[in-house]
């Protein structure tokens, strides 16, 4: 008889966590985070969907702009958001500018962001970990990695760290990540550092640093390109967005539409 309950209460609680997934599943599609400019917004169907998406250019392209607008547009959403800053990149006053702009209290603003400096890829495993637990209880649905590769890039002239060890570390980060986009049905938003491609007469003229890794998680890429007074947005490689380039501007506003 016991026998029987225990498989009845096990059978019991495969469907609640069935039905659990179906309904993560059905909600996935209803998250979404606009981005605050109508070219953005075009190329990514609304805005940013629950995904993993990984943005890289040069300096100066606007990464570390998406990642602290992105933020402000969470909070609008009604939402939080958790901002990994491996480079520090965060800064405060610009989240400030963006609200004084857009006339968003600032202060509520600031408080919907949790900030965490990472100087290390253990670091950021250990930091991973703690935001799994935390999204257990959190209304956030933004969660945001500048950048994703820039602890990797360091190691691989470490003499200390063996090539093995440094694909390891990267690869348990990576999965860490794509297991806390699924599980709890959030935007991740990584930007990456850049190294040239080689390959003649290329397209894309800079590929992020471990790409041959990141291939096999980021299902969206976005890449930003510096060209005279405006820059441009290019989705590529992507699993369900068609290939598309259109030009933006970054103002004290934030990342804007370039308009002739």
């Amino acid at each position: 008889m016991n026998y029987k309950k225990k498989n009845i209460k096990m059978f019991s609680s495969r469907i609640i966590d069935l039905v659990s997934k179906l309904k993560g599943i059905q909600n996935r599609d209803r998250v979404l985070l606009p981005t605050g400019s109508t070219h953005f917004n075009t190329i990514l169907k609304g805005g940013f969907h629950p995904g993993m998406y990984l943005i890289f250019g040069a300096n100066r392209t606007g990464k570390t702009q998406i990642c602290h607008q992105m933020c402000l547009q969470a909070y609008i959403a009604s939402s939080s958001s958790i901002y990994i800053d491996s480079e520090n990149t965060f800064r405060p006053e610009r989240i400030k500018e963006l609200c004084t702009a857009q006339g968003v209290d600032e202060e509520q603003a600031m408080k919907s962001i949790l900030v965490a400096k990472v100087l290390s890829n253990s670091t950021l495993l250990l930091k991973l970990n703690e935001v799994d637990k935390k999204l257990e209880t959190s209304n956030t649905k933004l969660l945001i990695i500048d950048s994703i590769n820039n602890h990797f890039r360091a190691d691989q002239g470490a003499i200390n760290i063996s090539h093995y060890e440094l694909k390891k570390n990267f690869l348990k980060i990576l999965q860490k990540l794509s297991d806390i986009t699924q599980k709890h049905n959030v935007v991740l938003l990584a930007t990456a550092q850049i190294s040239p491609n080689f390959i003649e007469k290329p397209i894309i003229k800079e590929i992020p640093v471990g790409l041959q890794y990141l291939n096999h998680f980021f299902s969206e890429f976005l890449y930003l390109i510096r060209n005279s007074d405006k820059n441009y947005v290019h989705i590529i490689n992507s699993k369900s967005l068609p290939e598309n380039k259109l030009p933006y501007i970054i103002t004290s506003r934030g990342i804007e539409d370039y308009v002739k």
